[in-house]
C-alpha cells in the first residue's frame, strides 16, 4: 500500500475541504436519493489511507517510546484498512516477538515473508521466528534462500555458517568459511571459527595447521602465538606451548599478558615457584590492567580468608606490588587494607581504606570498610567526618547514617545523632536494620533524658523481635541507671542472660539491677562473675566493688574501685569513692 506523503497530505487536504463543503449544505440531499459517484468512493479511499497513515506514524512514535503494547494496537488498526500490507505485518511481528507471543509473531513474520519474498528484512523476521520456537532446520531453509538470492552478502554466508554448525553440519559450515576466505584471504575470525569446528571434530592436526597459517602471514603478531599456545595447553602439549611463549616474548618482551600465561604454563607444569614469579613480574608491569590484577588478588584473598597461609602471604606480598605501582588506586589501597584487615592491623588498614575512598563514588564498599575500620579503632572524630561524607556520597545507604549516629552519640552529640538516625530509618529496609536503628536511638534519647522516647525506641524494637538480647540488656541497663521499673528491667535483664549465658556484659546488667534491689548477695555472684571474664573492664570492676562494700567487704571493695581506675575509669563518682574510701549513696 505504500502512499507517498503527498498523497497522505492530498487526503487529508480533501477531508478538511468537503467537511466544510458538507457542513454548508442544507439536509436535502439525503443519502436515501443520492446517486453513487466514483470520484467520492475515490475520496474515501483517499479518507481510509490517511487514517491508516495517521495510525501507522502514531503505532511507530508508541514503538519508539516503548509502549509497545499501545503500538500493537494502532498496528492491529492499520491491518484493517490495509489488510495486504506486508510492512505492517512486519512491525506487528516485531513487537509479538518483544513480547514473547512467539507464535503471533510468526503468523504475522510468514505474510510478509510471503507477501514480499525479496525483503531480506522480512526473511530474516521469519528466521528469527523459527529460531526463538527451535524450529532450526526451517530458519536454515530461509537463510539458504538468502544467499542464493543475495549471493554478493557475506554477512548472509556467515549467519548461514553459523546456523549450520548450531544444527551439526560442520562440513557445510567449514565449506562456507573456506568459501569466504577465498573472498577474503586469511582472516582471524574466520580462522577462529574454522579452528572451532575443527576442534568439536577432533581434527586436531587441521586445526592447528589453520592456526599456524595465521601465524605465519602474520609473524610480528603475538596474539596469533597465543592462539597456538593456549591450544598446545589444551592437547596438554606444554613444549610446543613454551615454545610459544618463547617467540612471544621475542617479539614483546614486555608483554604483562605472557607472565600470566607463563604463570598459567608452570602451574600446568607442576612448579609453584616459577609460576608464582611470572605472577610477580605481571603485577609489575603497569600495563596490566587493574581489573585483571584485582582480580586475581581477589581470588588470593578469598583463599587467605580460609586460612590458607601461602594465600595469604602472597596475596599481601602481591597487593604491596600493586600499591607500588599503582599508588592512587582505589583498588590497590583497598586491597590491601583488607589483607591487613585479615592480619589485624586495623590501624594501617584504616589509611589505606581513607586512601582509596578519597576519590571512590561508585563503590560503596570502600567506604564501608573504612567507617567499620574507624569504628574499630574508637576514632569516634574520624567516624563522625568519613561517615558524613559517605552520606553526601551515598545517601540512600542505611549504614552511613547508623555509623554516623553512632559517634555523634559517642562525641555525646546526641542531638546530631537523633536526627540522623531518623533520617537514615527511610532507607532501612529489614527488620534488623530496623531493629539496629531504634536501639542506637533509644540509646541516644536516653543520654538526652528524653526518657520516654528511649523507652518507646526500645518498646518498638521489641515488638519486632521480643528476644532480641542486645536490645533486652541495653533497656534494662538503661532502667537500671534511672533506678526505675526494677522488675521490668529484671525480667528484661534474666531473660537476655537466659538466651546468652556467660555473656560479661549481660551478667554485669543483671548483678547491677540486684544491686539497685538491694539482692546484694545475689548481685554479688553476678558481679563477681562478670569481673573475672576477659580483660579489665573498669565499669564491670566498680560495680563489684560497690556490691563488696554493701556486703561489709571493705578492703576487697577498694581494690575493686583501684583496679577500675588503673583500667581507665574516671569517672567522678569512682574518684569519689577511693578518696573518701567508702560508698555515697
Amino acid at each position: 500500500m505504500y502512499k507517498t506523503k503527498t498523497n497522505i497530505l492530498f487526503a487529508l487536504a480533501l477531508f478538511f475541504s468537503f467537511a466544510a463543503v458538507f457542513s454548508c449544505k442544507s439536509k436535502k440531499n439525503t443519502s436515501a436519493n443520492k446517486i453513487p459517484n466514483p470520484k467520492e468512493e475515490n475520496i474515501s479511499k483517499e479518507l481510509s489511507y490517511a487514517s491508516m497513515g495517521y495510525l501507522y506514524v502514531e503505532a511507530c512514535l508508541q514503538r519508539k517510546k516503548g509502549n509497545l503494547q499501545e503500538a500493537l494496537k494502532l498496528f492491529e488498526e492499520c491491518k484493517k484498512i490495509e489488510p495486504k500490507d506486508p510492512a505492517i505485518y512486519y512491525e506487528a511481528g516485531t513487537i509479538y516477538k518483544l513480547l514473547g507471543s512467539d507464535q503471533k509473531a510468526l503468523e504475522n513474520a510468514k505474510f510478509c515473508a510471503t507477501a514480499n519474498p525479496n525483503n531480506e528484512w522480512y526473511q530474516l523476521l521469519l528466521v528469527d521466528c523459527y529460531n526463538a520456537i527451535k524450529q532450526y532446520s526451517q530458519a536454515v531453509k530461509i537463510r539458504e534462500a538468502l544467499v542464493k538470492k543475495f549471493p554478493t552478502k557475506n554477512e548472509f554466508k556467515e549467519d548461514l555458517a553459523i546456523e549450520y554448525a548450531i544444527l551439526g553440519y560442520y562440513d557445510k559450515s567449514y565449506k562456507i568459511y573456506d568459501e569466504l576466505e577465498t573472498t577474503y584471504g586469511i582472516n582471524e575470525q574466520i580462522t577462529l571459527n574454522k579452528v572451532k569446528l575443527l576442534k568439536s571434530q577432533k581434527k586436531n592436526n587441521e586445526a592447528e595447521t589453520e592456526l599456524k597459517k595465521l601465524s605465519d602471514l602474520n609473524p610480528s603478531e603475538v596474539r596469533f602465538y597465543g592462539y597456538l599456545a593456549e591450544f598446545y595447553l589444551e592437547q596438554n602439549d606444554l613444549d610446543k606451548a613454551k615454545n610459544m611463549y618463547d617467540k612471544i616474548l621475542s617479539v614483546e618482551p614486555n608483554n604483562p599478558e605472557i607472565h600470566l600465561a607463563l604463570h598459567n604454563y608452570y602451574s600446568a607444569k607442576g612448579e609453584d615457584a616459577l609460576a608464582y614469579e611470572n605472577l610477580k613480574k605481571a603485577f609489575l608491569n603497569p600495563d596490566l590492567d587493574i581489573e585483571t590484577k584485582t582480580s586475581i588478588l581477589g581470588s588470593f584473598y578469598v583463599r587467605a580468608e580460609n586460612r590458607e597461609k601461602v594465600a595469604f602471604e602472597r596475596g599481601v606480598e602481591l597487593s604491596v606490588i600493586m600499591l607500588e605501582v599503582h599508588p592512587k588506586s582505589t583498588e590497590a589501597n583497598a586491597l590491601y587494607a583488607d589483607f591487613l584487615m585479615l592480619d589485624n592491623k586495623i590501624k594501617e588498614a584504616s589509611v589505606h581504606y581513607y586512601s582509596g575512598a578519597i576519590g571512590e563514588r561508585r563503590d560503596f564498599r570502600v567506604w564501608d570498610n573504612l567507617l567499620f575500620a574507624d569504628y574499630q579503632l574508637h576514632q569516634f572524630d574520624s567516624l563522625e567526618h568519613h561517615s558524613a561524607k559517605a552520606i553526601e556520597i551515598f545517601p540512600s545507604l542505611p549504614s552511613n547514617y547508623k555509623y554516623n549516629g553512632i559517634a555523634n552519640t559517642e562525641l555525646k552529640e546526641y542531638k546530631k545523632a537523633v536526627q540522623v538516625l531518623k533520617d537514615g530509618m527511610e532507607f532501612v529496609s529489614d527488620n534488623s536494620q530496623r531493629i539496629e536503628f531504634l536501639s542506637l536511638l533509644g540509646d541516644a534519647n536516653f543520654y538526652l533524658k528524653d526518657y520516654e522516647k528511649s523507652d518507646n525506641n526500645f518498646e518498638e524494637a521489641l515488638k519486632i523481635e521480643a528476644d532480641n538480647t542486645y536490645v533486652l540488656n541495653n533497656y534494662a541497663y538503661y532502667l537500671s541507671l534511672r533506678k526505675e521499673f526494677l522488675d521490668k528491667a529484671e525480667k528484661f535483664s534474666k531473660r537476655a542472660n537466659d538466651l546468652q549465658p556467660n555473656n560479661r556484659s549481660y551478667l554485669d546488667t543483671y548483678g547491677w539491677i540486684l544491686f539497685q534491689q538491694k539482692k546484694f548477695g545475689e548481685a554479688e555472684q553476678y558481679l563477681s562473675k562478670a569481673a573475672s571474664m576477659g580483660p579489665k573492664n573498669p565499669t564491670i570492676l566498680e560495680h563489684y566493688g560497690d556490691v563488696l562494700y554493701k556486703l561489709n567487704k571493705i578492703t576487697e571493695a577498694l581494690k575493686q574501685w583501684d583496679a577500675a581506675k588503673q583500667n581507665g575509669g574516671n569517672s567522678e563518682s569512682l574518684i569519689n569513692k577511693i578518696k573518701a574510701k567508702k560508698l555515697n549513696d
